[in-house]
C-alpha cells in the first residue's frame, strides 16, 4: 500500500461515520399502531344497542397529532361513524387508544370495517384496518312499550316501559337531553335489580329543563354487563 491510499482510506472512514451519524439523526418513520383489539378478547364483534371496546398502542418519533376512528359497512348502506380524537395524544410519542364507542340499537347488522388512522405532528399517517361483525344478541335485556309523557306544568316527565332481561337487571339509566340542558338519572331500586322482568315506572323532575325538543334514552343493564338501549321524545 503507497503513502498516498492509506490517508485516502483514512478520510473514507472518517467520511463514512459522519454520514452514518447523520444518517442516525434523520427521523424517517411514519407513526406506528401496534397491538389493536376490537371487541371483547378481540372477537371483532358487536351487537345494537351495546358499545364495542377498542384498544391499540400507537407511537410517533415525531410525536402524535390525532387519531381518527372510522366504522363503515363493508358494502351497502349501514351504520357510519367517523371521529377524530386529539385530546391525551397531540404532542407525545407513546399513547394508548382505549375508547368504548356506542353501538346504535338500529345499526344494520352485517359485515364492518373499522379503520384507526394515526397521524404525526408533521403530517405522515398510518392507517390500520380490521373487520368487525354487528350481530343480533336475543340475551340482551329488552324494552316493550316505552313510553315519555310531561305533565302540564312542565316539570314531570313520565316514564314508563315493560323491561325484560335473561341475565337478570342490575340497573336502568334514564338520560334526558336536549341542546341547552341535560340531565342523568341512574335507578338500582331494591324491587327490581335481580328481576328477569320489571314495569319500570318513574317521574322525572324536568323543571330546570327550558323550552325545546328532547331526547330520552332509556340503557337497561344486565348482571353481566350487557347493555340495550331505547330511545323517545318529547317537547317542552
Amino acid at each position: 500500500m503507497n503513502k498516498f491510499t492509506k490517508p485516502f482510506l483514512g478520510l473514507l472512514m472518517i467520511a463514512a461515520t459522519f454520514t452514518a451519524c447523520k444518517k442516525e439523526e434523520v427521523i424517517s418513520d411514519a407513526p406506528s399502531i401496534t397491538n389493536l383489539e376490537i371487541g371483547t378478547n378481540n372477537n371483532k364483534t358487536a351487537y345494537p344497542g351495546t358499545d364495542i371496546h377498542l384498544e391499540a398502542d400507537l407511537f410517533s418519533a415525531r410525536n402524535l397529532a390525532g387519531v381518527q376512528l372510522t366504522i363503515k359497512p363493508k358494502s351497502g348502506s349501514g351504520w357510519n361513524f367517523s371521529q377524530n380524537y386529539t385530546e391525551g395524544f397531540a404532542n407525545i410519542k407513546n399513547a394508548s387508544f382505549h375508547k368504548h364507542i356506542d353501538v346504535p340499537t338500529t345499526a344494520a347488522l352485517g359485515s364492518y370495517l373499522v379503520t384507526v388512522t394515526v397521524t404525526d405532528v408533521l403530517g405522515k399517517s398510518t392507517a390500520v384496518v380490521s373487520d368487525l361483525e354487528i350481530k343480533y344478541d336475543p340475551t340482551l335485556p329488552n324494552a316493550t312499550g316505552f313510553e315519555v309523557g310531561l305533565n302540564t306544568a312542565g316539570n314531570d316527565l313520565h316514564v314508563e316501559v315493560s323491561i325484560s332481561a335473561i341475565n337478570k337487571i342490575a340497573k336502568i339509566e334514564v338520560e334526558v337531553h336536549g341542546s341547552a340542558w341535560e340531565k342523568d338519572f341512574s335507578f338500582t331500586d331494591v324491587s327490581m335489580v335481580g328481576l328477569t322482568n320489571y314495569n319500570f315506572h318513574k317521574h322525572l323532575d324536568v323543571t330546570a329543563a327550558p323550552k325545546g325538543h328532547y331526547h330520552v334514552h332509556l340503557k337497561i343493564v344486565d348482571q353481566l354487563g350487557k347493555e340495550n338501549e331505547f330511545e323517545e321524545h318529547f317537547n317542552k
